[in-house]
């Protein structure tokens, strides 16, 4: 498997995408370091840099962090996760531009509605932040909830998504 790695500088941060000719297989909010140990753990061992990111990602990227509400359209390739956890990606991958969803909401889009905790656990092992926007889902009582990036992150994509306004406090 010929694993690539990319970056975007972006008003958050350095962005880190690895990718196969599948799709984008993993990301990182937090850089390539971030990103390489990713993909260490889920063993892959042997990434080469590339100069530009696939799939029209970077144009996509421009617009997004300029604040149009666009829908990232690269295609994705789940390498790892079990059943449950790719349903809860698929279902996060539903969360339209602007808008939040619940843990409980996504325990019930995957058929399994008392399960918010599972549905929690597999948001926080998600292999392709932004992209897959987990940032979208919050709290049952509208609170953001946790962030494995960190929730400066995850603020800072809701009031650029116009979710968040200034004044709003984290409950």
């Amino acid at each position: 498997m010929k694993v690539r790695l990319a970056s975007y500088k972006s008003p958050i941060g350095e962005l880190a995408f690895a990718f196969t000719e599948e799709g984008i297989m993993a990301s990182s909010l937090k850089g390539t370091r971030a990103l390489k140990t990713l993909l260490a753990s889920k063993g892959v061992r042997t990434v080469k840099e590339a100069r530009e990111l696939p799939f029209d990602l970077r144009e996509q990227l421009d617009a997004y962090f300029s604040g149009q509400p666009i829908e990232f359209t690269a295609p994705l390739w789940f390498a790892w996760g079990t059943p449950f956890q790719r349903a809860v990606w698929e279902a996060i991958r539903t969360i339209p531009y602007g808008q939040t969803r619940s843990y409980s909401w996504l325990a019930r889009q995957v058929g399994r509605p008392r399960a918010f905790r599972a549905v929690g656990q597999a948001v926080k092992a998600n292999p392709i932040p932004l992209l897959v926007p987990c940032h979208r889902v919050i709290r049952a009582d509208g609170s953001i909830g946790g962030f494995t990036p960190g929730l400066e992150i995850k603020i800072w994509l809701l009031r650029l998504e116009g979710v968040l306004r200034e004044t709003r406090l984290l409950k």
